[in-house]
């Protein structure tokens, strides 16, 4: 139920950016461990990586976050396997290669931001 909430939220940040002509700033973040240490979590500027992604500025999507437009793509192919998990009342499986493929492309993000001093 959560993954599929996190894909609606995801598609719903790049409807959102392809809805308005509003532009990302690199001036502003929510992200509380961004805010507490001065150093981006590892989901920091995906926001606005998926609001410029909906915008159709791929270049600025990838500068806010590196796997913004990756997320985008898990984000529509994941909700689309927990729509078909619903409808056959099981619940959906993570083979455990998969997950540590996910926590690798993670860590590798994060130390990429950590190194560039990520925009917001």
């Amino acid at each position: 139920m959560a993954v599929g909430f996190l894909c609606v939220g995801a598609l719903g940040a790049v409807a959102l950016g392809a809805a308005t002509d509003a532009r990302p700033s690199d001036d502003f973040t929510l992200c509380p461990f961004r805010l507490v240490t001065g150093l981006p979590c590892p989901f920091c500027g995906l926001t606005h990586s998926l609001l410029a992604l909906g915008q159709g500025e791929v270049e600025d999507s990838v500068r806010f976050s590196p796997i913004g437009p990756l997320v985008a793509v898990l984000a529509a192919v994941l909700g689309w396997a927990v729509i078909g998990a619903t409808r056959r009342g099981r619940p959906l499986r993570w083979p455990r290669p998969l997950l540590a493929l996910g926590t690798m492309v993670l860590a590798v993000s994060w130390a990429f931001q950590l190194t560039q001093g990520a925009a917001p």
